[in-house]
């Protein structure tokens, strides 16, 4: 038995780890209940089956309705009810192979794994096709018995001493025929295969597969004992196997029996099966062993990763209470795992058309849902999918806000199989968010009012003593004003916000010359920023249709976290110029600590903080970048980072001159 995490759900159909599963090198499929409904099945399983992927799904018998009259139904129902594994190797099983029935042989081996609950949750079948072992067994088999044969002919000739020399030396040649025929089949088999004669088990033959096992050469062990031949077996099985097979003329089988073998002077360790076949001679006395080997290292070490990546990953699923989705073009079934059919209210076993689950989504974002899904599969799309929506069912007292992203995976031809992705429960922390937004505009409309009177008498005081000269004074309300000033920029700037959340953001678009903004903005800066060495490039006369406050509150923001994220002293240069003839380039360079390459897009997200140790104590809401990126998108322009590294950060907005929607 192989117990799983408990669960509840007796369907198991984990997309993504059924995907790593279809890379297996043995074929493999996985059914559930008691009809054995198809969940999964590998190209190899498929191409065994000799059928399509269309099978999965379906219950066994109805998708290979040529295994009715044979007994695998019952022996898995057996294994579903009992929870007992059943192996077999070399069974006869008659498939439609290419339209035409035909009878082959199989090891083959249902595991039945079991939940925490002792019951069973699902099937693994894994399968081998050994027809073609097989038949070469017979065939050698076949070999020796004519060997015996001729032999007890060409003894019973001479007894009666009626055969003439010419009969004689004919048996003979027959003879030594059929030995080299038995030779060539030996010689030539895929597989690993030796003849050992008498007790002492005298290599007699050991074809190139087997050698190359072993580690060895034909000069090495051919015409020795196996003992002697093969050393490093010492102190493993193999020895007292060969001796019980000679001793009781009874076949032995090994299946993923883990040996020590010779390698280049030292050993190694590997995975093989093995069949140790008894020879009689003709009055039914054993005269050696024939010994069949496959190595299948590589095949059972590629098994244990899947079975253990699936785990983790399946932990990981579990930890990070993340519902997963998979839907199949070809097909168009939607399927998940347990928490997936919790969430839109549907039974575990039900078979879902896409168009079932988007009922479940709220009405208003039905619609750019199934928009979402049909870009993503789409030629011109690079396959990524990406939405939030709202999930309401009949026993949901409010909606449940979920965070979709997913990829979609081709063919080798390029055309879309699926879509695979995952859900993520986002309802309370937008709630969160929403509470924090409420916060953040009612304590900035209450701290508006006295900062705003605050000012105003700071500006008085300031008149006063600019007339009677007092420097240190006039340096002190100079500082005040410009506290001020940042305090009044960081309440509107959390206004913004609010106002944009509100549908409130008004742009008050008018024509002006950005050189002159630029300009403004150097003296401004020049003045009130003493601690950085800020470089200001100005280029030609440019006219530009903007709201011309909000596009100076973007420049203000990049360079105040230029400062801030930057070592006194250092330089930021600041430049424009006119791209395509349509659009304005604004640039902001600095030589600070730089943005790692994963936080480029998510830096313009709404409180995103950057988590990094070069950050240190550096104060911020993380509202400065994602405000900066509302009003450049409500003008029609993108702002993104050109560039970042060890040598500082350049953020790029760009503009049209001319835009053509109006709030």
């Amino acid at each position: 038995m192989n117990n799983v995490p408990e669960t509840t759900d007796t369907y198991f159909d984990d997309s993504l780890l059924l995907l790593a599963l279809k890379y297996s090198p043995e074929p493999v499929a996985i059914y559930s209940e008691e009809n054995m409904i198809i969940r999964f099945a590998n190209q190899g399983m498929l191409k065994l089956w000799g059928k399509e992927a269309l099978v999965v799904g379906r219950p066994l018998l109805e998708a290979i309705p040529e295994l009715t009259d044979q007994p695998f139904l019952s022996i898995l129902q057996n294994v579903w009810t009992s929870g007992e594994t059943y192996a077999v190797r070399a069974a006869p099983v008659e498939l439609m192979q290419d339209g035409v029935r035909r009878l082959g042989y199989y090891d083959f081996e249902y595991k039945a794994i079991i939940d925490e609950s002792g019951k069973t949750c699902c099937i693994l079948n894994t399968a081998r096709e050994v027809t073609y072992e097989k038949e070469y067994l017979e065939k050698m088999l076949e070999r020796a018995d004519r060997e015996e044969a001729l032999t007890m002919e060409m003894s019973a000739a001479l007894e009666e001493l009626s055969a003439t020399n010419e009969d004689l030396l004919s048996s003979m040649r027959l003879l030594s025929d059929s030995k080299e025929e038995v030779r060539t089949i030996i010689e030539q088999a895929p597989v690993g295969m030796t003849m050992l004669k008498g007790p002492e088990h005298i290599i007699e033959i050991a074809n190139p597969a087997i050698l190359h096992i072993w580690g060895r050469t034909a000069n090495e062990v051919v015409g020795r004992p196996h003992r002697l031949a093969r050393p490093e077996l010492a102190g493993q099985p193999v020895y007292d196997w060969l001796d019980q097979v000679y001793a009781t003329g009874e076949r032995r089988t090994n299946k993923e029996f883990a040996v020590n073998l010779y390698h280049s002077g030292g050993s190694r360790q590997a995975i093989v099966n093995s069949i140790y076949q008894p020879i009689f001679s003709g009055d039914g006395a054993v005269t050696g062993v024939l010994v069949i080997l496959e190595e299948i290292t590589e095949q059972v070490m590629a098994r244990r990763k899947n079975e253990k990546d699936q785990h983790m990953l399946t932990l990981a699923l579990d930890a990070g209470q993340l519902a997963t989705f998979y839907y199949e073009i070809t097909t168009d079934l939607f399927a998940g795992n347990h928490l997936l059919y919790t969430w839109f209210g549907l039974e575990h076993s039900e078979q879902i058309q896409l168009s079932n689950a988007l009922a479940m989504i709220v009405e208003e974002d039905r619609k750019r849902v199934a928009d979402a899904v049909s870009t993503s599969l789409s030629s011109e799309s690079n396959g990524d999918y990406a939405v939030e929506y709202r999930i309401q069912t009949s026993n949901d007292t409010a909606p449940r806000l979920v965070q979709a992203r997913g990829k979609v995976f081709y063919d080798n031809n390029g055309n879309a199989i699926s879509l695979n992705g995952t859900l993520r429960d986002i309802t309370e922390q937008k709630r969160d968010e929403q509470r924090k937004d409420d916060f953040i505009g009612m304590v900035s409309h209450e701290l508006k009012t006295p900062l705003t009177s605050l000012r105003a008498y700071l500006q008085l005081m300031q008149r006063g003593v600019g007339l009677s000269k007092k420097m240190n004074v006039q340096t002190a309300l100079d500082k005040s004003l410009r506290q001020v000033q940042s305090m009044t920029g960081m309440i509107n700037g959390f206004l913004n916000i609010s106002r944009l959340d509100a549908g409130k953001m008004v742009l008050n678009r008018s024509y002006f010359n950005f050189k002159a903004l630029f300009s403004e903005l150097q003296d401004d800066v020049l003045y009130t920023i003493q601690s950085h060495r800020v470089v200001f490039e100005i280029s030609d006369d440019i006219q530009i249709y903007a709201d011309r406050e909000k596009i100076e509150q973007v420049m203000h923001n990049l360079i105040g976290n230029a400062v801030k994220y930057s070592s006194p002293g250092s330089r930021i240069d600041l430049t424009y110029s006119l791209d395509d003839g349509r659009f304005i380039a604004v640039r902001v360079s600095d030589e600070g600590m730089g943005i790692a390459l994963e936080d480029h897009n998510k830096i313009f997200e709404r409180y995103y903080r950057v988590n990094s140790t070069k950050m240190g104590s550096i104060a911020g809401f993380g509202i400065g970048l994602h405000l900066c990126r509302e009003i450049v998108e409500l003008h029609q322009g993108t702002i993104s980072v050109e560039h970042s590294g060890v040598n500082g950060t350049t953020f790029k907005f760009v503009l049209p001159l001319q835009s053509t929607l109006f709030n």
